[in-house]
């Protein structure tokens, strides 16, 4: 059998190009329209093979989020393919270099644009398993991770597109020496402020939603992100503290208390006899043992202290409650309830102290 003659493939016809350059550039532009078929079919296969749960909504996101950026990406490489097959003449104005260069800029862009999805896909798979905890700052946690994750990703893409030109991103930066001392000096806040979110992540000393109490700051939190946290305070302003706060302030999460303390004096005359005293506050004892809303064994009622002021009596109790709605309602009867024992028993509370100033006769 004769060979087959191929020598025909050699023949240049276009710009110095043979036959067989351009049957092979056209194979892979046929290959580029394929190549949204194929991504979906490989991205199928590997999604059953590791994803052994069945999960919906992460086979959605990787067809969604990933067969038309590698698609497009196989596309660009394989067109930068071509023009290095077609062999662009380099006069007169360097035509195969600018090409070469613009191809490669254009497969890094792409390249950046495929891994901005691939983020995307990550972020969603840690989102909906943050919705399954209990806790609040996951969910917190996920965006501000997200867009570092893609800052890196540009500053990456930015020195690889600088090296096609022949720039070192390094040298650039050392070039800056002086701006880069100011800009190390501007990071040094922002770097405290991320090692502070890093221990609020780790640690979860609190979560949103909780009311603490922090460097003199009070409120509930409702935004903890890499560089700050906001916390609503009870007088409905914001306040917006750099996360360097918590890496030194003492944290008091009021959330985490399993009660409230309720705590008041009521001071007598000396009018009242002893016998009068002992039978109030057994009577106010007797009162706090029968709440249901009260630690029985916690409660406290004693005399306390006798002065020129009158007779102290202390009271003291804890609700089970730890809400606010249900402290403030069991305290606003705790002391009805202490000052109706005080009238029925006819002891006379101390009344205020009147002031008069010199040279005014009272009123």
């Amino acid at each position: 059998m004769d060979a087959i003659d191929l020598s025909f493939l050699e023949q240049q016809v276009l710009w110095g190009v043979s036959i067989g350059r351009l049957i092979l550039s056209g194979l892979l532009l046929l290959l580029g329209i394929l190549a949204y078929r194929f991504v979906r079919l490989v991205l199928g296969s590997l999604l059953k093979r590791f994803n052994k749960s069945g999960d919906i909504d992460v086979i959605d996101d990787v067809n969604r989020l990933l067969t038309k950026p590698l698609s497009l990406l196989i596309n660009v490489v394989l067109w930068n393919g071509v023009i290095g097959l077609l062999a662009l003449p380099e006069a007169p104005l360097n035509i195969h270099s600018w090409f070469s260069i613009a191809g490669a800029v254009v497969v890094l862009l792409v390249a950046l644009y495929c891994a901005f999805h691939v983020v995307d896909v990550f972020a969603g798979i840690a989102r909906r398993a943050a919705e399954k905890t209990e806790t609040r700052l996951d969910d917190q946690l996920i965006p501000p991770v997200t867009n570092t994750l893609k800052l890196v990703l540009v500053l990456v893409a930015m020195a690889a597109i600088l090296g096609q030109f022949n720039v070192s991103a390094a040298g650039l930066i050392a070039s800056l020496s002086i701006g880069g001392l100011a800009l190390a000096f501007a990071a040094k806040d922002t770097l405290a402020n991320v090692f502070g979110s890093l221990v609020i992540f780790s640690e979860r000393p609190f979560q949103i939603g909780d009311v603490i109490d922090v460097g003199g700051v009070n409120g509930v939190v409702e935004e903890v992100g890499v560089r700050s946290t906001h916390i609503r305070k009870f007088d409905k302003t914001v306040s917006i503290l750099p996360n360097q706060t918590f890496t030194n302030a003492e944290i008091c999460n009021l959330s985490k208390r399993d009660a409230r303390r309720i705590r008041f004096e009521v001071t007598f005359t000396h009018e009242v006899t002893t016998l009068q005293l002992e039978q109030f506050l057994n009577s106010v004892r007797e009162s706090l043992d029968q709440r249901t809303d009260l630690h029985a064994d916690q409660s406290l009622v004693r005399l306390t202290n006798m002065n020129t002021n009158g007779l102290v009596v202390l009271v003291l109790a804890f609700t089970k409650s730890p809400g606010y709605d249900e402290y403030m309602l069991s305290q606003e009867e705790i002391l009805l309830g202490v000052r109706k024992l005080a009238e029925e028993q006819g002891l006379p509370i101390m009344p205020a102290k009147e002031i008069h100033l010199s040279g005014q006769p009272p009123k």
